[in-house]
């Protein structure tokens, strides 16, 4: 299986958004920018990798779309594609892309030369395309609450917890968050340190995302990620298992979207994407971007029921 990743680059003029399609000389095609993932590369930083090298334009990721699949040379293929807005850069003409031209969605799908790209721009339009994204975040492993002696507040991450802090740094900056919060635990606060360093933005310690507060009221979570996303600025929200699930599961039957899981596996990611009135519109589940690379459809449809509405988890 060929695996691949891109993007439907869109721009939001006066008056409707425009749509980056590009032309490949050595296909004498119009395509949406995409390419291959490099061994062991995660889907995202492959599919941001690709826009940037064909486009030279810079983005920020937005909500899932959708898988194509077919066959090139009689092997099977998957893209899987993500919105992204661009935010900067300049294209240059090279020799893998040496056309942009940006369009409207219908124009676009006409001049698109496969039938599987005009389809994904069908998913971009499906929903509303300006979102900003809430990225909820679980901490890493920690070893069991059981092996530690000490006051379980301060039990820190263990050597896989650390690597999946390490790789959460190196993922949520697709995102382009500008504030980090974070529950008081030392394993919710050590999972996002590596990313705010490598960001240079202050952790903000907030109870509102802790377990003990979820007990107290289960909806504030919910209602403080709302107010969040309307700021119009990513955030990453650090919490706890016995927390996320519930909070994701309301906030999908208040604004009636489907979830790909009810999970919330230690150090996943719920990319929660809202509008500007604070009404989410999409719910992206990443279960631990760690692991190697793997379509994100295939991702979505294996964790059902890996941690289940209310669980409490350390």
């Amino acid at each position: 299986m060929i695996r691949a990743a891109g993007g439907v680059l869109w721009r939001p003029p006066a008056q409707e958004i425009e749509i980056a399609v590009v032309h490949r000389p050595r296909y004498d095609d119009w395509s949406l920018p995409k390419g291959k993932l490099n061994p062991g590369e995660h889907f995202l930083l492959g599919a941001v990798r690709e826009v940037r090298e064909e486009t030279g334009l810079t983005v920020r990721v937005g909500r899932r779309l959708t898988t194509t699949s077919y066959e090139v040379a009689g092997e099977p293929k998957e893209v899987d594609y993500w919105a992204m807005e661009v935010v900067g850069g300049q294209f240059v003409p090279g020799d893998e892309v040496d056309q942009l031209r940006w369009l409207a969605p219908a124009a676009a799908k006409s001049v698109l030369s496969s039938p599987h790209d005009a389809n994904v721009i069908d998913a971009l339009m499906a929903a509303p395309v300006a979102t900003t994204p809430v990225l909820v975040v679980r901490h890493g492993r920690a070893g069991h609450a059981d092996s530690w002696n000490g006051d379980d507040t301060l039990r820190p991450l263990d050597e896989g917890g650390s690597k999946q802090a390490a790789t959460l740094a190196d993922l949520l900056p697709v995102y382009l968050p500008t504030r980090i919060l974070t529950a008081a635990r030392v394993r919710c606060v050590d999972t996002v340190r590596p990313l705010a360093e490598r960001l240079g933005l202050e952790l903000e310690i907030d109870p509102d995302f802790s377990e003990d507060s979820h007990a107290d009221d289960p909806e504030r979570m919910a209602a403080r990620l709302r107010r969040l996303a309307a700021a119009g600025q990513a955030v990453v929200v650090c919490s706890q298992g016995g927390v996320i699930p519930d909070t994701v599961i309301l906030l999908a039957e208040q604004d009636g979207v489907p979830l790909p899981a009810r999970a919330a596996r230690k150090g996943s990611i719920w990319a929660l994407h809202f509008t500007a009135d604070g009404t989410a519109v999409a719910a992206d589940y990443y279960p631990d971007p760690s692991r190697p690379a793997a379509p994100a459809a295939a991702l979505a449809s294996r964790v059902m029921g890996s941690a289940g509405h209310g669980a409490r988890s350390s």
